[in-house]
């Protein structure tokens, strides 16, 4: 609970991992002696404002994730509400599964790939969520920025005016269960959750500053970015 208000993780850990090769989906590769979707639930617990975690699973990886995820925590879940529930075809069916199944006022989406975050940037999610309804973290873009045209290079960006945007991204649970579920029926697609609040709900949400540390493993090499980050 945080400020009076129940909270719920929903970790989205659904994915095919086309990208990691091996078969193997990447929430399930060990860092450090546990696997990935491990730390990303501690990194969660350790904030110590849970009420409830809702995990998305592949249905045929519903194995691992009770036995290998669940049973290599090293916190304590009995004062929490969990629940494991299967996700979808896209990412987007599958936050829809996990808000539907949640029963707080507030949820954090997060992909399970992204195991690198602070408890602090937890509690400044939810801080500004509560005041201004959603919030996600951004990082602005420390490269120059320019467009291509044609395989030509083209006019530079502002990158002023840029955010990279990452997980987890914060609502007052209503506002995205309503706007999820309008963007599924309507067969809309939306690459994050904060897009569907913005163009179906009509909700700007706030931009936290976000972790460089917060790295979404994607690649192989991304495995030993994370081992060198959460090992130091």
């Amino acid at each position: 609970m945080h400020r009076g208000r129940t909270v719920g993780a929903v970790i989205l850990a659904a994915g095919r991992s086309n990208r990691m090769g091996q078969g193997v989906n990447k929430v399930y590769r060990e860092i450090l002696g546990k696997p990935v979707l491990t730390h990303t639930i501690e990194s969660f617990l350790e904030a110590g404002i849970l009420d409830e975690l809702v995990l998305v699973f592949n249905e045929e990886e519903e194995d691992l994730i009770r036995e290998n995820t669940l049973d290599s925590l090293d916190h304590d879940l009995s004062d929490l509400k969990v629940k494991c529930v299967p996700g979808g075809e896209r990412r987007q069916d599958s936050s829809w599964a996990g808000v539907s199944a949640s029963e707080m006022s507030y949820v954090c989406i997060h992909d399970g790939a992204r195991p690198n975050f602070s408890p602090d940037l937890t509690v400044r999610l939810l801080d500004a969520t509560i005041d201004h309804g959603a919030a996600f973290p951004g990082i602005k873009p420390v490269d120059t920025i320019r467009a291509k045209n044609r395989g030509y290079a083209g006019q530079t960006v502002d990158r002023n005016s840029l955010v990279r945007v990452q997980t987890p991204q914060c609502f007052e649970k209503k506002l995205v269960l309503d706007a999820i579920t309008e963007a599924v029926e309507n067969d809309r697609y939306f690459s994050d959750d904060a897009g569907i609040v913005m163009e179906i709900g009509g909700v700007k949400p706030r931009v936290v500053e976000g972790e460089r540390a917060n790295v979404k493993i994607t690649t192989p090499e991304d495995i030993r970015l994370i081992e060198i980050l959460m090992g130091s």
